[in-house]
């Protein structure tokens, strides 16, 4: 066929024609039989927008398949839709006919993940499940891929085989009447045999391997091999659920213990199955927040889980009220202790005491109380210490503590009040 054979053809498809195709893909198009010459307009309306040649041959000189997207952002979060019966290698990038494919899934988070302008992406999932081949293979293959933020957001059902997928994002939700579960798998036979003989039609079939034709739909399914189906699918079932338990940190137990119920919202969350409940709208805004940093470049907290029941009156923690706080214990401790009867009439040990050890005002003077009474408070002589337990506990002597006001000056701390209780207040700011 010659080019302009080719061409003719593809106009004869455009015009004229019920279409069914995506409204940027038929402006490319038209754009590009513009650059050729082939149409001719002066513009061109298209729901309520109007387009000039110029734009379209624009739009088609700067089409790349890398920059056409199946999903849908909104925000900087990717929206890909996984609606109606899953299906393995279906050949579409979205949902059609109430089918999605796996093969279209992976593509969407594959471009998803490299596209720049995604900052996260959602699982817009309503589905009642669908096929175990290829299951397994996305699952594994987009929990291990997938670096950015993934939230699946579950409207209204995410059953079987989308339960399965939905375990893959980070967090899951789901409203108040939505539905999950079904952890588990099923098979069908159909026996025509009756309705053949019916008929007065038999077939017979011929096969080589005992094997071979079992389950076939002319002859009554044997014990056997209901037995060995039975079987297969409990395998499944078991795989389901580890991965489950994998994906989610779920109870393998309780999983199988469920024998493969569909759940309503609150089962799902009490089983790990989802993270909370809220309605899709909400869900989709707070991921949006989550996953768009602020001006400030702080990226704004999760908004509060409406599932929890703690109580959000309590007050806030002012650090600088708990320090002045700590700091007034401490200095009422030190003052208990110095000013004490037992602390003036023993200067220097009940400093060391307050200084020294972290004992409370009681226990200190508790312990001043069993030392002996200092003999003048203005001595200045080095004394030999008692032999008491404090001495061995505290070590050698009792510094000299002068009994005037005035100060004196010490080498290493610089100027040193002569009273005790001053002394140890300086002591505590530095």
């Amino acid at each position: 066929m010659t080019q302009n054979s080719r061409m003719m053809l593809l106009l004869h498809e455009i015009f004229n024609r019920n279409l069914a195709i995506d409204q940027q893909y038929l402006l490319v198009a038209l754009g590009a039989l513009t650059n050729l010459g082939k149409i001719d307009f002066s513009t061109l309306e298209m729901n309520g927008e109007v387009f000039e040649p110029a734009q379209l041959i624009d739009m088609a000189t700067g089409f790349s398949r890398e920059t056409v997207r199946p999903y849908h952002i909104q925000n900087g979060a990717a929206i890909i839709p996984v609606h109606g019966s899953l299906t393995h290698r279906f050949g579409s990038l979205r949902p059609s006919s109430g089918m999605t494919g796996y093969d279209g899934i992976r593509v969407n988070i594959k471009m998803a993940e490299d596209d720049p302008e995604v900052n996260g992406i959602v699982y817009d999932i309503n589905s009642p499940g669908g096929s175990v081949d290829g299951l397994f293979d996305l699952t594994d293959w987009a929990k291990a891929f997938v670096s950015k933020p993934t939230r699946a957001i579950v409207d209204p059902q995410a059953c079987s085989a989308a339960q399965l997928f939905a375990s893959v994002a980070d967090e899951v939700t789901l409203s108040r009447t939505d539905r999950m579960g079904s952890i588990g798998a099923v098979s069908a036979h159909t026996d025509v045999s009756e309705m053949m003989k019916g008929r007065g039609q038999k077939i017979t079939l011929i096969a080589a391997g005992a094997k071979k034709v079992e389950g076939n739909p002319y002859e009554a399914l044997s014990e056997d091999v209901y037995n060995s189906r039975k079987a297969s699918l409990e395998e499944l079932r078991v795989m389901f659920v580890q991965t489950l338990v994998d994906n989610r940190g779920c109870d393998f137990d309780a999983l199988m213990a469920t024998e493969a119920a569909v759940l309503n919202a609150n089962q799902a969350v009490e089983l790990k199955l989802a993270d909370k409940i809220m309605s899709p709208a909400d869900s989709l805004e707070e991921f949006i927040d989550q996953i768009n940093p602020t001006k400030t470049g702080v990226i704004p907290m999760p908004k509060p889980d409406q599932n929890q029941n703690a109580s959000s009156d309590a007050p806030e923690l002012d650090a600088n009220a708990i320090r002045a706080e700590a700091t007034k214990a401490e200095r009422d401790r030190i003052t208990g202790i110095v000013m004490s009867e037992e602390g003036q009439c023993r200067a220097a040990s009940a400093l060391k005491i307050a200084l020294n050890t972290n004992m409370s005002a009681e226990e200190g003077v508790s312990l001043l109380s069993t030392l002996p009474v200092s003999a003048t408070l203005e001595s200045t002589a080095e004394t030999t210490p008692q032999t008491t337990d404090f001495a061995s506990v505290m070590g050698s002597h009792d510094p000299q503590v002068p009994s005037d006001d005035g100060a004196s000056l010490d080498s290493e701390q610089g100027q040193v009040s002569k009273n005790p209780l001053i002394a140890a207040h300086m002591a505590l700011s530095k």
